[in-house]
């Protein structure tokens, strides 16, 4: 029988179609062929909004994502905003009076919310703890014996399975509270001497002093290279500066972790109290341990018998509250900025949402939005909420497929507004400067050791909105980024389309 001339155009098209594709995947590959990164392992799908797929690169091999996990717990944060807004899961940051025996000043008690926006710069403006510091003055006490920080909303789980040790000391990797201020962070101000041979000079900046400083930096020459290394691990009550700082060089600042949020907020808030003339005796932190209730049972298990969140301690005279920020500027920083602690304490967040607030159930919940969007459970692997652990993997095509479930939601258009653009914003600022993809590109950045991810939205030449997922690992240690090579790619994908 004489096939229809629909037909036979049908299958020659189909053809140029495929013909056309293969092409434009060579060239992509060739993009990304770079002779120093022999080894390195890439992988890339990318899809029409319907879902169809348009290229596929190695798009069920799974990669270490790094800050691509942000994706999926802002989307699962979106995806439960109400909830997570409420007064129940939002509830600020609260301070209550303790009193003690007749002849000791009372207690007072600064009881974190989960709140990552709270601060105490001199020119705070919003979610001031000063605030609340004014409250206790107003309040008539002169004379407090001990402020304790209180961050047993979340238990405590400072850092998850799977972070560098290396990171811990950095401002990347700083601990995690649910009484956090001032992003966990201290800040110390490094300066070189007058002349060659002379000490260099480190202190902390005002308000930040935390723990001891051994500087061990001598002043070089003008025009030799710097070469200052900055250590303090974990438990540490020492930052140690060491190596050589050239003569004429401008100030260095770093900003560094600490170990106990809770600690260090009741620090701050005893020196605020002081300047307001309450007397403050002590300082202490009060945590809520990991429990075997943190952990999610397994489905068969009755899950009611283990969640068990801590019944309310008796923390005294409630005296003020400072209302919670908004969870939606926290969102978009850990998306424009790629902010590690607003995605750990997220993840914390939707894990109160269902179970005990704990990193566990907080993973229990990004795992149901990807389950929820069809993707199939040998797609991912995480173990935390902002890619600092080396344990997290993805597929590109399960990322592809979660985009696909995002964009059919109502909050899509607003997860997308907080990613950065390329050559405006965030953390693609500086790339895609003059190319076809400026502007155009709505992407999550992510990088580690090994490893560059990008995963977004971009608008084509033509157009066109597809949705992409490129992630390289394996990345040789004497190359510093495979970034140039992932953006030639899709500038070329881009031009295509």
């Amino acid at each position: 029988m004489k096939r229809p001339a629909t037909s036979l155009f049908g299958v020659v098209l189909i053809l140029l179609i495929a013909a056309c594709q293969s092409s434009l995947e060579q060239k992509v590959e060739a993009a990304l062929s770079n002779p120093e990164q022999t080894g390195i392992r890439w992988g890339l799908v990318v899809a029409d909004m319907d879902g169809t797929e348009l290229i596929a690169m190695r798009a069920d091999d799974r990669f270490t994502p790094a800050s691509n996990t942000k994706i999926v717990t802002t989307m699962a944060s979106y995806h439960a905003l109400d909830q997570l807004s409420s007064p129940e899961h939002n509830p600020g940051t609260r301070v209550y009076v303790q009193p003690n025996t007749p002849d000791e000043p009372p207690t007072v008690i600064l009881k974190g919310g989960g709140d990552a926006m709270l601060e105490d710069a001199a020119d705070c403006e919003a979610h001031c703890l000063g605030a609340l510091a004014d409250a206790v003055a107003a309040s008539g006490l002169t004379h407090i014996a001990t402020v304790i920080g209180d961050d047993t909303f979340f238990p405590f789980e400072r850092w998850g399975p799977g972070w560098s040790l290396e990171d811990l000391q950095y401002y990347y990797g700083t601990a995690v509270s649910a009484l956090s201020v001032n992003n966990n962070l201290i800040w110390v101000e490094l300066q070189a001497g007058e002349a060659e041979g002379d000490p260099a000079m480190a202190a902390w900046m005002e308000g930040n002093a935390y723990y001891a400083l051994e500087t061990e930096v001598t002043t070089s020459a003008e025009d030799s290279d710097r070469a200052v290394r900055v250590e303090r691990y974990p438990g540490a009550e020492t930052v140690r500066i060491y190596g050589t700082l050239p003569a004429g060089s401008a100030p260095l600042r770093y900003g560094l972790a600490i170990d106990n949020p809770a600690e260090y907020a009741a620090l701050r808030f005893k020196r605020l109290l002081e300047a307001r003339g309450v007397t403050v005796d002590a300082v202490a932190s009060k945590h809520r341990p990991l429990n075997l209730s943190d952990e999610v049972p397994d489905p068969e298990d009755d899950q009611a018998a283990f969640v068990s969140l801590p019944t309310s301690d008796l923390l005294g005279t409630l005296l003020a509250t400072l209302p919670a920020s908004s969870l939606e500027a926290s969102l978009e920083r850990i998306s424009k900025d790629s902010d590690n602690l607003h995605a750990e304490i997220a993840l914390r967040r939707l894990g109160r949402l269902d179970g005990t607030g704990s990193r566990d159930y907080g993973v229990a919940a990004m795992q149901a939005l990807l389950e929820g969007a069809g993707v199939p459970e040998h797609g991912y692997a995480f173990h935390g909420g902002s890619g600092m652990s080396i344990y997290n993997r993805i597929s590109p095509r399960a990322m592809v497929k979660l985009l696909i479930f995002a964009a059919r939601q109502p909050w899509f258009e607003a997860w997308l507004a907080d990613q950065p653009i390329g050559g405006v914003d965030g953390s693609l600022e500086r790339r895609f400067k003059g190319t076809s993809l400026e502007r155009k590109i709505f992407a999550k950045t992510g990088t580690l050791n090994g490893a560059n991810a990008l995963s977004g939205v971009m608008q084509t030449a033509s157009g066109r909105r597809l949705l992409f997922s490129m992630i390289a690992n394996d990345r040789p240690a004497a190359t510093r980024s495979a970034v140039p090579e992932m953006d030639a790619a899709l500038v070329l994908i881009a031009e295509a389309y």
